[in-house]
């Protein structure tokens, strides 16, 4: 057995994740206010009344995502609060803070240390806008919230997105990737609580050979997949192989 971990996402409830994951997270809640998913005009399930589907490794759920709405979340500690109670009432172990709506990183801080001892991640884009923050507004506000996180220590995973609809060109990862993975580091994130996630779309032998090369060439903690059941069983196994993972 290897020193990394193998997890990720699906927006499915009912998918099972591979026994050899280690985190299953389930999402996306985006309707933050109402804690569903969906949007608060066509709400979708929710962890409020959903527990948790069973699975080998740990099952989290999403709190946030594409497309999540409002901004400034958590908002109030009555939301903070309806977080953990939803979390603990459905025996759900922990939650995954997905940052693309601009959070409030001092109440996702106040949030993963209320729900302690379950487990908190925070994911984000790790793309041109991170690794250049001195351009981009958001850069910067995605970069002050992975070093106060990391100086917090309310959260065991910081999870980088480094794809979009589908996995970027070889130019773009090579660009990003590396400097991604090194500016989290730098931003104080431990190298095993950082996470790489590419997407099974898009994804070929060239690109995931060198996300597989950054994982253990860096030493980080591992790679996460968003929308398992779309990876490919070929993929899975390489994945595996080469993290030593079984």
């Amino acid at each position: 057995m290897g020193n990394y971990i193998i997890g990720g996402w699906t927006q499915n409830p009912a998918d099972k994740a591979p026994s050899t994951f280690s985190r299953t997270m389930y999402g996306m809640i985006t309707n933050l206010e109402g804690l569903t998913s969906g949007t608060p005009e066509y709400p979708g399930w929710s962890p409020v009344q959903n527990p948790a589907p069973p699975a080998q490794g740990q099952v989290l759920w999403t709190y946030g995502g594409a497309g999540c709405t409002p901004t400034q979340m958590p908002g109030t500690p009555e939301q903070i609060e309806e977080v953990v109670a939803a979390t603990r009432s459905n025996k759900w172990a922990g939650v995954d803070f997905d940052d693309e709506c601009q959070m409030d990183v001092d109440n996702i801080i106040a949030t993963m240390k209320a729900l302690k001892p379950n487990l908190t991640s925070y994911t984000f884009l790790a793309g041109w806008d991170y690794n250049n923050p001195h351009s981009s507004i958001h850069g910067k506000d995605i970069n002050h919230a992975v070093s106060a996180i990391a100086q917090s220590g309310a959260a065991d995973l910081q999870i980088l997105m480094c794809y979009g609809g589908a996995m970027w060109s070889m130019t773009d990862i090579i660009a990003n990737v590396g400097p991604a993975i090194d500016r989290t580091l730098a931003n104080g994130v431990p190298a095993k609580e950082v996470i790489l996630a590419l997407t099974p779309a898009g994804l070929n032998p060239e690109n995931l050979d060198y996300f597989l090369n950054q994982v253990t060439d860096k030493g980080i903690g591992g790679l996460f997949i968003w929308n398992f059941p779309d990876l490919h069983y070929s993929d899975l196994e390489e994945i595996e192989r080469r993290l030593d993972i079984d």
